[in-house]
């Protein structure tokens, strides 16, 4: 199972270390100042109040031949329709949008293809000490990482994210702006997942 985390801020960074510390194949793409504190120090973490090094392939450059099984999109709204103008360039089918927009689905569509997103709101927060990530999950009853439901492919990375011991759940309707909406307005069709240890 291959996974891209594109946009290494608090939250893709989170993500993709308790993805690659469950033992997923994790790549993460970034730039910038990021970019080269990742290449120089590799992916930071705080943990139990040890620094550790998440095993994550850091990325300059995305090919359009490069396929993931499923792109976590983690950037600020400002950056969203050039980083999916990016990501239509690429070959990878299912694109999870965990960012807080009130834009619609289909104009992300309209930009990186009909039938790729797969929305999704994060259940995390943080910061960085310097280079080093120190951020934890919320808890499952306050904010669980939230998926939309879509045609199936979210029971997959719903799979993921309870081997990773993600809180998570998936609605059966998702709008946009989701972080503008209180979690119980959503039907909760699945829930599960603990809180990985690691971050509390």
């Amino acid at each position: 199972m291959r996974i891209l985390v594109f946009g290494t801020g608090v939250i893709g960074s989170l993500y993709g270390a308790l993805l690659a510390v469950a033992g997923y194949d994790v790549s993460v793409y970034a730039r910038g100042r990021r970019l080269e504190s990742l290449l120089q120090d590799g992916l930071l973490y705080k943990s139990r109040g040890t620094i550790r090094k998440a095993p994550v392939k850091v990325l300059s450059k995305i090919a359009p031949e490069d396929c993931y099984d499923f792109v976590l999109l983690t950037v600020r709204e400002n950056q969203l329709h050039t980083a999916l103008e990016e990501l239509g360039q690429n070959s990878s089918k299912a694109i999870v949008t965990m960012v807080n927009s009130l834009e619609t689905y289909d104009r992300w569509e309209a930009i990186c293809g009909k039938g790729r997103i797969i929305p999704a709101f994060p259940g995390a927060g943080g910061g960085f000490d310097g280079s080093v990530l120190d951020a934890a999950l919320t808890p499952r009853l306050i904010q669980p990482t939230t998926l939309g439901k879509t045609d199936e492919r979210e029971k997959e990375l719903a799979r993921i994210l309870r081997r990773t011991k993600i809180p998570y759940q998936i609605v059966s309707l998702m709008p946009a702006g989701y972080a503008d909406v209180m979690t119980d307005s959503c039907p909760s069709d699945i829930m599960g997942g603990q809180p990985n240890i690691l971050w509390r």
